[in-house]
């Protein structure tokens, strides 16, 4: 079986690293899609972002970095994939990563299943990997990566065609939340200012200083959306530091 992995990357080294070692014996290859840009052209004066993709990803040697930009997250999963298609033999399967998605043990138990698309729950950890967030059950599983077995469809914002496609159990973890303190003020200024581009939900102003970086245990409604922030209550403590 011809395996490969698909990442995209605009900011974000601090577990890029971590996430490819977690993978790199369980596939063929792995392409790194690095755009230097976000989606958004427009957004202006952004905090510095130091990070040299190509030179980081020099010590791996199963590892091809492409640089590409992109307008919009919409399909670009689909793009990458065709792009690499036409290069490299097409491969059995195929699975669609972020940078800051680790997998455990678990990422053995996924090959063999016969979906042709299925994605995985994340348990997101939050600012370190002692505490972690739960989200509102109510509002349906939010998939993370995803596997297709042949071709992928047309993909979403996301490395999914279909958010409702997700494995009950088999989870990986994901640091999104745990990035540090400049990545983190990075990402969250790019947010403000192009998340109605792509209507994505409207980022808090005041997230980054209130909920993120001057956060404590006590700290509540985490969630980034301004609309939306109830929907993570409050960070817990990872069970396995209780």
């Amino acid at each position: 079986m011809n395996k490969y992995a698909i990442y995209r990357i605009h900011y974000g080294l601090d577990f890029l690293g971590k996430s490819i070692e977690s993978i790199q014996k369980h596939v063929n290859k792995i392409f790194v899609f690095w755009s230097k840009e976000p989606w958004y052209k427009e957004c202006h004066n952004l905090p510095p972002l130091n990070e040299n993709v190509v030179e980081f990803c020099k010590q791996y040697s199963d590892v091809t970095v492409m640089e590409r930009e992109y307008d919009r997250p919409d399909n670009q999963y689909k793009l990458m994939y065709d792009e690499i298609c036409q290069y490299y033999p097409r491969p059995d399967q195929v699975l669609m990563m972020e940078p800051d998605m680790v997998w455990g043990d678990e990422i053995k138990d996924i090959w063999s299943i016969p979906d042709k698309e299925m994605s995985f729950e994340q348990i997101e950890f939050w600012k370190t990997n002692e505490w972690y967030i739960k989200r509102d059950e109510s509002k349906g599983k939010r998939p993370g990566p995803t596997l297709w077995n042949g071709s992928p469809d047309g993909t979403q914002k996301g490395t999914w065609t279909t958010h409702n496609n997700v494995h009950p159990t088999i989870k990986c973890y994901n640091y999104g939340f745990c990035l540090s303190p400049e990545v983190m003020k990075y990402k969250h200024e790019v947010a403000l200012q192009s998340s109605k581009y792509y209507k994505d939900s409207v980022p808090s102003k005041t997230w980054y200083k209130e909920k993120w970086l001057n956060w404590t245990p006590e700290t509540t409604d985490l969630e980034i959306s301004e609309a939306h922030k109830h929907f993570i209550k409050k960070a817990e403590p990872w069970p396995s530091q209780k």
